[in-house]
């Protein structure tokens, strides 16, 4: 049994290794956190409990033969977030850039029925290059496009949040458009359905992840994303002060948080904001800064930050 049981923990540790130093390095050298380092700022101290740690890859193709996958490129568990419960699929870059393997996949399914039959909020943390094209063959990787149908189930009915810390290729590009709220990491996050080699391919034209689908385009054009924050630490800090706002579910009411800014509170400078004349036009963000409880007011805009 000691046998069997430090084989169990040697496993555990090279999954938790994710792809190896090495790679978590080049991670750490374009500007990202390791998945793991991103969970533990997500959740309260010690209360992430993991599901499906030693999973692999389906060994359904012929390169992956004797390839080992830790966690499968993707890491799925609930934990508390300021206490409350909340559930995540972190998807790992250094395992085989995140892609969405079959096993991943398994492991997200089971991860979004949790969510949804415990009624609480579902965070994706999206790295990933999309489906991993040695397993997207054949009927049963179709499986995977049940999240779109969970999505759409558990709109309204728990809050869903989608964080763009690396790329969102095909697959995982379509879970933001469905999500609640779309925070993007400046210069390392893109979203597209398809790559610059495929555009070139397709119409000739040479652009950069950026033009096609950085921060700026999602944010200031098509509306995708809701939020630019300047790296990991500040996305993850997004996520957790939105959350905040909302109850775990439909079923509770919203957080309450004490406050001693009186409701009663009058403020003389709102009559030198706004104009007298319909005709003039005066900032809005002014004007929400003087009415919300000490002026603090957290802008969901390029650039985000607290005043």
């Amino acid at each position: 049994m000691k046998e069997l049981a430090d084989d169990l923990r040697a496993r555990r540790a090279r999954a938790r290794g994710m792809g190896g130093p090495e790679a978590i390095a080049k991670q750490h050298a374009d500007g990202k956190l390791a998945v793991r380092e991103r969970i533990d700022l997500l959740f309260d101290a010690e209360s992430f409990q993991e599901i499906g740690v030693l999973a692999t890859h389906a060994n359904i193709a012929p390169s992956m033969k004797g390839r080992e996958t830790p966690a499968d490129g993707v890491v799925t568990g609930f934990g508390r977030i300021d206490g409350r419960p909340a559930a995540v699929i972190a998807y790992d870059f250094t395992v085989m850039a995140g892609s969405m393997g079959r096993t991943a996949e398994v492991k997200c399914n089971r991860a979004r029925e949790i969510a949804l039959g415990k009624r609480m909020p579902m965070i994706w943390l999206i790295d990933s290059a999309g489906a991993r094209i040695q397993e997207a063959i054949g009927s049963t990787f179709a499986g995977s496009g049940f999240l779109f149908r969970e999505e759409s189930i558990m709109s309204g009915v728990v809050p869903m949040v989608a964080a763009m810390m690396g790329p969102g290729a095909a697959g995982t590009a379509y879970i933001p458009a469905l999500a609640d709220f779309v925070p993007m990491v400046k210069g390392t996050s893109h979203m597209a359905l398809g790559g610059p080699p495929l555009v070139k391919a397709v119409v000739g034209e040479d652009v950069t992840p950026e033009e096609l689908g950085g921060s700026k385009v999602h944010t200031e054009i098509s509306g995708v994303a809701d939020l630019e924050v300047a790296d990991d630490r500040a996305c993850i800090a997004a996520v957790k002060e939105y959350l905040s706002f909302f109850p775990t579910s439909n079923l509770e009411a919203p957080p309450v948080r004490p406050c001693d800014d009186p409701a009663d509170r009058q403020d003389e400078a709102l009559l030198d904001v706004v104009p007298d004349s319909a005709r003039r036009a005066y900032d809005m963000r002014k004007v929400i800064g003087h009415l919300v409880d000490h002026g603090r007011l957290f802008e969901i805009k390029p650039g985000w930050r607290a005043t």
